[in-house]
């Protein structure tokens, strides 16, 4: 079976820390001053948390099976990577309200749920924003034609991932996903196929530069960032934005988010952007939420759909 995406670490290049007993206690929460690198023009960036939870994520897996991260391989000695399957973010404070030399704390925990997946719980605070985050992620191999592929950790690995009994909410939505089921999801909806043609679309290009990772595909991290700037353009071209709003980075923040991830994107290819979707929710809860799915150009093959809620808020001023 073909896996969806990879995750977060390309080959090594240098030795890394030593692995740690599998019965090691986790270290304690990482605290992190916030600083320019890690807003953006509306708050904290969400693109820059979302790749910090995934390496929180990724070294927990380490944790889980006592090696580096480097040493995570499967019966042939072949390096195997966390693919991401799903996420949902929920946020309790917009990130706008996120200013500079706030500290984020964040810790994990990893459970293992299949003999090659993993749910990860991040929960983190920075300023007055609380923030919690489930990644779903399989372990996956490279192909020779670049595709991943799901693979199985070697046996001496195998024997410390005890997945626990019961799949985790996001995994039967995750699947259901896939298999173009009903979701019957009070956030993600009944269903995730469109009921009727698309909003608008755009035409999107990824970045070499900031989109893909160091093994060359296109970052988990990458896809909602890449739907928010596809939402932004068509809320302007098609003047979907209540008059007299700044802009809508700085106008909107986002409350929370599920992202299903199916495939991915070859480099130097162009995925278009659709927003299926853009319901401005009641003014209690003074905000929006939008559908985008992804598409890859060449071919219209669904790499993944991003549900988002956003609470209209001030123009920031300043950091």
């Amino acid at each position: 079976m073909s896996a969806p995406h990879l995750g977060w670490h390309g080959p090594a290049r240098a030795p890394v820390a030593p692995a740690v007993s599998p019965d090691a206690a986790p270290p304690a929460a990482r605290r992190l001053r916030l600083g320019m690198p890690h807003l953006d023009a509306g708050g904290l960036a969400e693109g820059w948390f979302l790749r910090h939870a995934g390496d929180l994520h990724w070294e927990a897996i380490g944790r889980q099976l006592g090696v580096a991260t480097d040493e995570i391989l499967d019966e042939t000695r072949g390096r195997i990577y966390p693919t991401v399957v799903a996420l949902r973010a929920r946020y309790d404070t917009p990130l706008s309200e996120v200013r500079e030399n706030d500290v984020l704390e964040a810790s994990v925990e990893v459970l293992p749920c299949g003999r090659a997946c993993a749910l990860g719980r991040v929960t983190a605070a920075a300023g007055p924003a609380r923030l919690s985050l489930e990644l779903l992620t399989t372990f996956a191999s490279r192909q020779p034609d670049g595709t991943m592929r799901t693979a199985l950790p070697a046996a001496r690995l195998a024997s410390r991932w005890n997945p626990v009994a019961a799949p985790s909410r996001l995994a039967i939505l995750a699947r259901a996903a896939r298999r173009g089921e009903p979701l019957d999801d009070a956030f993600a909806g009944p269903s995730l196929s469109p009921a009727g043609p698309p909003v608008g679309q755009v035409r999107y290009e990824p970045s070499p530069y900031s989109d893909y990772n160091g093994a060359g595909l296109l970052y988990f991290a990458a896809y909602p960032t890449i739907a928010d700037t596809a939402e932004r353009r068509l809320v302007r071209r098609l003047c979907l934005a209540r008059p007299g709003l700044p802009d809508w980075a700085l106008a909107t923040s986002p409350v929370a988010r599920d992202v299903f991830y199916y495939g991915n994107l070859p480099l130097g290819d162009r995925l278009v952007a659709e927003l299926l979707s853009f319901e401005e929710e009641s003014a209690q809860s003074g905000g929006v939420k939008t559908r985008v799915r992804l598409r890859r150009a060449r071919d219209a093959e669904v790499i993944a759909d991003v549900i988002t809620r956003r609470r209209f808020v001030r123009e920031r001023r300043g950091p």
